[in-house]
């Protein structure tokens, strides 16, 4: 019976420590994203909700507003960003869709670039001219921009390389 008991203390010790590595995980992850900064102001129809980076990585999220005025369907949001040097370090393009009248719609971007300090956004037409540089920045920066986050196991890597070199 003092088996079973001390069996189960070990059990219970090992699922609040995993709950207690997940919890400090998440917290010391996102606690190291920093801020980043428009070059511009960003005006209507565009909303930024979280632009921020960290030493290899980052995230922008916001959301786009279709108005009766103000068309957005077939459009394009453009995002670039720059280190503090203000040299371009990544440009995506992200099509609006299937938008609806006075409804936000949201958009999300993830990179990974080194030291990103500041973004740009703006909204550009559809134009054969826009699809050809769309194309060519595309296989420039096709490594920079990812379509989720980076994994955990990849972003402890890189900052316990960044604190011990």
């Amino acid at each position: 019976m003092d088996r079973i008991k001390t069996f189960r203390k070990y059990i219970i010790w090992i699922i609040l420590f995993y709950i207690f590595t997940m919890i400090m995980t998440y917290v010391g992850l996102n606690s190291i994203y920093r801020n980043m900064t428009p070059k511009e102001e960003i005006g209507n129809p565009l909303k930024i909700d979280i632009a921020q980076s960290t030493k290899v990585n980052g995230r922008i999220m916001g959301e786009v507003t279709s108005t009766e005025e103000n068309q957005l369907d077939g459009k394009y949001i453009k995002i670039q960003i720059y280190n503090k040097r203000d040299d371009l370090m990544g440009v995506k393009y992200l099509k609006i869709e299937n938008t609806k009248i006075n409804e936000p719609k949201k958009f999300v971007a993830y990179f990974t670039a080194e030291d990103v300090e500041y973004y740009d956004i703006e909204i550009i037409n559809d134009s054969e001219e826009a699809r050809k540089e769309m194309d060519s920045i595309a296989e420039r920066f096709k490594d920079v921009f990812n379509e989720k986050e980076l994994q955990k196991g990849i972003i402890w890597t890189f900052v316990l390389w960044a604190l011990f070199t």
